[in-house]
């Protein structure tokens, strides 16, 4: 805004006045209300209103003050200003299109009447208009068509002498490169009765010398400071049409400017902390302490300045429910408002009613469960939001929150009008619970002016706690808190790996799958492990681990040197790991089965896998023998399994053949040889204690590879590609893992293999070349 360019008031301020104020505001709305003429019903025609919030149909001194914001950058100011809005005419499709106010300026001019050395304030309640919105023509020595007047604004040019560029009463024949400033000017003095009059302005009259000031008339003997307003039009937005043909209408229709009017509402407040404010500033602020227009230099006003709060006014009433053209055409001006061209009466539309016409706030629709948090800061690391995000020119608070809920978030946070970011919770230490004052958080939406989204840097932040989620963790587990790093070596020091995948419950499981009962994450992407923390590693805040994690933005990984930790409970664990290593090499060692061929269709084999007898009483000689039916369909390119179970009575103990738990079956594939180099030769692991097919196929997932093999009861090994030509009958991958007994984990020299579900996986039949295993060739 040019807010310095503003005071070329030629006439307006060449009387002697004592130093005058500016009140700069943005538009608070645009409706068809106006509560002087048309109090509690649809006025005629629309208005552009800045002012106090509490604006509506209709009002008293009262509700001005129940304002809880002004657009004045002083923010005692609670009254209202009002002009009739401005439309662009497009004669290609006789359409109508709204164009923008970039700012209005309201003057307080402390004009004295002579022998006198001061003004008095507004008295509570006055309201007054000025201009006629029927007038055709300016009348020459008549002070209420002087009150009507505009500038062209060119910032770049001198049109010093040239009459077409003068300040003058109607409509330019030209446009405007920096737009078009409407003026208005008000009578200022009052009989000190009536605070208003039936035609709104008779309670008021003008000075002796009209707009340019003078002696009051002893009718109306009270001296009130002069008001004018500057409306600026952005005109340069839209064509000119040429000389002669219609170009810019007001809303009442007309084509010729002189129907420009403006309505006053008085807000200022009769005592704030005691002073009447606007009269203190009045009293105080003369010509001689350097004013000339500069709020902070009236001491009155300082502790009221406040222009963020301005800038972030809304409206809290309820606005006419209809197009009005903003930012896109409409066919005819809203009211009855036909084209009014010429000096003839005005014409109206054949049986025009209102009715039908309701009110609405404009805001967005927000989904239910959602409810408005506050502004909040962003974080100074990071995004305080990590989540889905996206930026839009259609932004309003409802398209962000729906789009966060549809993607399962319960935080949304709109930014810099157009920007939407979601999340499980808050990341890098930025707070929900400090709130900063509502008028950080204020820029109007994208796509809708009766709203915020945000500011610089900071976020109006909705919550739907109905969408967290407790997330679940692997048997046994528990979170252990947000940890600090240890002093001279890693917190969790005994194992630990990376990956963009990683999850808390990834972590876990390979910690578990190692034979440690800590686990910890870090940077988003590090899992640590150990039985104990090392020295000088202590509980931290919470807010202190706040990273999402690489592979679930809804779950939180550590932070900065803090791990987000958990504990696994040996109370909880399985009885399975009193299975002894002698009793794993002994059932191991114990290959006898019984296969039964049961039937073989189109590809298709369903093999019986009676149990392995095994001679160890670390197994009880009571359980039951499980007999498992296992079909599977072999492909180059996909393999299933199914299982079902019954069980049987046995007179010995035995161990079930089942590969895998049942949690895993789907994804099993089947056993496959070994070979150098290795089948599977990606990464790999060894658990001599905790080896199981969830823990190797959570490990191989995690490093983001297509595929995991168990072997040798405690190794695992993940890759990409899959040599189907090696696949082996399921009698010879029959070595229980170090970690359940009861599922196989390969042979020597055979492998368990599963898909991880990732499908980056590449199937091949015969054997690899060397050129097939680089890394480089890895999806």
């Amino acid at each position: 805004m040019q807010f310095q360019q503003i005071f070329s008031l030629l006439a307006v301020l060449a009387v002697p006045t004592n130093a005058y104020f500016i009140l700069s505001h943005p538009i608070l709305e645009t409706t068809r209300l106006d509560p002087i003429v048309s109090p509690g019903e649809i006025s005629s025609h629309v208005h552009a209103i800045v002012g106090g919030n509490n604006f509506d149909k209709a009002m008293t001194y009262q509700s001005t003050q129940e304002s809880t914001c002004s657009t004045a950058s002083i923010t005692v100011d609670k009254s209202n200003y009002w002009t009739p809005q401005l439309y662009y005419y497009n004669p290609a499709d006789e359409s109508y299109e709204m164009i923008s106010v970039s700012y209005v300026n309201t003057y307080y001019l402390p004009r004295y009447s002579l022998g006198q050395d001061t003004v008095q304030a507004f008295p509570d309640g006055l309201r007054m208009i000025s201009g006629d919105p029927f007038r055709r023509e300016y009348v020459d020595g008549d002070p209420d068509s002087a009150a009507i007047t505009y500038v062209c604004l060119d910032y770049d040019n001198d049109h010093s002498g040239d009459a077409d560029w003068a300040e003058r009463n109607s409509f330019f024949n030209h446009n405007c490169p920096n737009g078009m400033r409407a003026q208005v000017f008000f009578r200022s003095c009052w009989d000190g009765v009536n605070l208003d009059s039936n035609d709104h302005k008779s309670h008021m009259a003008w000075p002796s010398g009209g707009v340019d000031g003078g002696d009051c008339p002893s009718t109306h003997p009270v001296r009130l400071v002069s008001l004018f307003y500057e409306f600026i039009y952005n005109v340069q937005d839209f064509p000119f049409n040429g000389a002669g043909n219609v170009t810019w209408v007001f809303a009442t229709g007309d084509t010729t400017g002189y129907s420009m009017h403006g309505d006053f509402v008085n807000g200022w407040p009769s005592l704030a902390n005691g002073t009447n404010v606007l009269q203190e500033a009045l009293d105080q602020c003369n010509q001689d302490n350097g004013v000339g227009g500069e709020l902070n230099n009236c001491p009155p006003f300082v502790p009221y300045i406040d222009s963020a709060s301005a800038s972030a006014c809304k409206p809290l009433n309820l606005l006419v429910d209809e197009d009005i053209g903003d930012g896109h055409s409409i066919s005819k001006l809203p009211g009855d408002n036909p084209l009014w061209i010429g000096n003839g009466t005005k014409p109206t539309y054949p049986n025009y009613t209102d009715d039908g016409i309701g009110f609405t706030d404009f805001k967005s629709v927000i989904p239910d469960g959602y409810t408005e948090v506050g502004c909040i800061a962003e974080s100074t690391t990071g995004r305080a939001l990590t989540g889905s995000h996206f930026t839009a020119s259609n932004m309003t608070r409802g398209v962000c929150v729906s789009f966060c809920e549809a993607n399962g978030y319960p935080l949304a946070g709109i930014e810099y009008a157009d920007e939407c970011y979601c999340d499980f919770e808050m990341r890098n230490g930025a707070s929900n619970t400090t709130l900063l004052a509502s008028e950080k958080c204020n820029l109007a939406c994208a796509a809708n002016s009766n709203e915020n989204c945000g500011g610089s840097s900071t976020l109006t932040l909705f919550n739907n706690p109905s969408l967290y989620s407790a997330p679940t963790y692997p048997t046994g587990w528990t979170s252990y808190g947000c940890m600090t790093e240890a002093t001279n070596e890693r917190a969790l020091a005994k194992y630990s790996f990376s990956s963009s995948s990683m999850t808390p419950q990834l972590c876990m499981s390979t910690c578990q799958a190692e034979g440690y009962i800590y686990s910890g994450t870090e940077y988003s992407t590090q899992c640590y492990c150990a039985n104990s923390f090392s020295a000088g590693s202590v509980a931290a805040d919470e807010s202190s681990c706040s990273m999402a994690c690489g592979g679930d933005k809804l779950q939180t990984c550590g932070g900065s040197d803090r791990l987000t930790t958990f504990k696994f409970d040996n109370n909880t664990a399985s009885s399975r790991s009193s299975i002894t290593s002698s009793a794993i090499t002994s059932v191991a060692a114990n290959e006898s089965t019984l296969i039964s061929a049961v039937s073989s269709t189109s590809g298709t084999s369903s093999i019986m896998l009676n149990a392995i007898t095994a001679s160890t009483s670390s197994i009880s000689p009571n359980s039951a023998t499980s007999l498992s039916t296992y079909s599977y369909s072999g492909s180059s390119t996909t393999s299933s399994l199914i299982s079902t179970s019954a069980s049987a009575s046995a007179s010995s103990s035995s161990v079930t053949t089942v590969p895998s738990a049942s949690a895993l079956s789907s994804q099993y594939l089947g056993c496959y040889s070994d070979y150098t180099p290795r089948h599977l030769n990606g990464t790999s692991y060894t658990s001599t204690t905790s080896m199981t097919n969830e823990a190797c196929v959570s490990f191989c997932t995690g490093k983001g590879y297509a595929f995991a093999g168990t072997e040798y009861a405690q190794e695992c090994h993940c890759g990409d590609y899959l040599n189907t030509s090696v696949k082996r009958n399921e009698n010879r991958c029959i070595t229980p893992c170090t970690g359940d007994v009861n599922e196989m984990c390969g042979n020597g020299g055979l492998l368990n293999v599963y898909d991880t579900g990732l499908g980056n996986g590449i199937y091949m039949a015969g054997q690899y070349s060397k050129r097939s295993f680089s890394a480089k060739f890895r999806l």
